[in-house]
């Protein structure tokens, strides 16, 4: 049984190797306050969501947690540069005649670029473990924002040397030919996971988990004109996570993942544990209303824990692969870890700090357990090491905050 289920995962995460899917989220359990590292170190309640194979080590017979987080990557300025287009507007519809003012509209328009995006996570589960089974609920979504610039003929901005109201117009049809579209996926998992410990001598032990899951997503996608003639007015950095919540979509599916977890055993003078997790790795995808295809295709990712002293664990995660996002073209490759310090049975503190090394963004993160053995808290976030305008207001270029409550019997 060994050797085939062996052979099988092997087989699989060889024939992902170059897939994409969307972002991998730090879900409950202080994975976010070490850099997002869950995949080697998470053996309860959240293993069916980080690695099924967790669940083979399991200390405690029964767990449950609850979690939730929030995240906003306002991302390569462009709600900054929506905002700026906003007020540049506003600015010449005062004085329609200004030659000036005309040229800086074009100029904050052709200031955006396609590249630019905004992206915006949510998530939400529930875990349970019970000996080597596990099952939930994890809710993820993941929602973005994309444009598509089409720049103004400087003749337009020349017209207004005498503001006309065809001139006016066609400044204004010009505005409208821009668009950007909003589009995400809110996915379910509900999965029934088992973790199968194999002793290796001494090699250690060796865990293998499979997850068998139902998926349901809500999916949309809503392209939009920058001007709106209704009201006058450009579309503001508020409306794009504004019309996330329209035009949806939905359908169920299916999703396998697969694990392996390996504790090192004598041949390695420190406890060190190392993870493989290949997540939906039958690409299941949903189509939003239009009929475009959002793929949730495999998610492969590695990760090691090493374990120094009984009260210290450096840990950290890599995504082996890239992954796609809600935004179209836009790519994500994390790879973060950190330190938990335990000096006291009923505290823990994280600090730690990722990078995507697909854009060259990242920060810094930091989090905290406290409780007893069987009931305890977790707090954990992320700042972004830049800072970027949303809503006018500066905020840093991603942040995140993560919370979950775990019982365990």
């Amino acid at each position: 049984m060994f050797r085939r289920f062996a052979v099988l995962s092997l087989a699989i995460f060889g024939f992902c190797q170059s897939a994409h899917a969307l972002e991998f989220q730090a879900v409950g359990n202080g994975a976010l306050g070490v850099g997002g590292a869950g995949v080697a170190r998470t053996f309860g309640a959240m293993a069916p969501y980080w690695n099924p194979a967790g669940l083979a080590f399991a200390d405690k017979t029964v767990s449950v947690s609850v979690s939730g987080g929030v995240g906003l990557m306002p991302g390569k300025k462009l709600a900054q540069d929506l905002d700026n287009l906003s007020t540049t507007y506003k600015t010449w519809n005062n004085d329609q005649s200004s030659i000036s003012d005309a040229s800086s509209l074009r100029t904050a328009l052709n200031n955006i670029s396609n590249s630019d995006n905004l992206v915006a996570t949510v998530n939400g589960a529930v875990g349970i473990q019970i000996k080597n089974f596990g099952t939930g609920v994890f809710g993820t979504f993941e929602g973005g924002a994309s444009p598509n610039i089409t720049q103004i003929p400087q003749s337009d901005i020349n017209a207004l040397t005498n503001p006309t109201p065809s001139a006016i117009k066609n400044l204004q049809n010009d505005l409208a030919k821009s668009t950007v579209t909003p589009r995400g996926i809110m996915l379910l998992e509900i999965p029934l996971s088992y973790g199968h410990d194999f002793d290796l001598d001494k090699f250690g032990h060796l865990g293998l988990g499979i997850s068998l899951k139902y998926l349901y997503a809500e999916t949309t996608s809503v392209t939009q004109s920058i001007y709106n003639s209704s009201n006058d007015k450009i579309l503001s950095s508020s409306d794009l996570t504004k019309q996330l919540s329209k035009n949806r979509s939905s359908k169920g599916n299916f999703g396998l993942d697969l694990g392996a977890l390996w504790k090192i055993g004598r041949v390695v003078p420190v406890p060190t544990s190392i993870g493989l997790v290949g997540k939906n790795l039958n690409a299941p995808s949903f189509s939003d209303q239009s009929g475009d295809k959002i793929p949730v295709d495999p998610q492969i990712r590695a990760g090691i824990a090493i374990s120094p002293l009984k009260w210290l664990d450096f840990v950290a995660d890599i995504d082996v692969i890239k992954n796609t996002t809600v935004v179209p073209g836009l790519r994500s490759q994390e790879f973060g870890g950190g330190v938990e310090f335990k000096p006291l049975s009923s505290l823990k503190l994280r600090v730690g700090g990722l990078t995507d090394l697909a854009q060259s963004t990242g920060g810094v993160t930091a989090g905290f357990s406290v409780g007893i053995p069987w009931v305890f808290f977790d707090l954990d976030g992320e700042y972004g090491l830049g800072s970027i305008k949303y809503e006018n207001k500066s905020v840093p270029s991603e942040a995140k905050v993560q919370f979950s409550m775990n019982f365990a019997f």
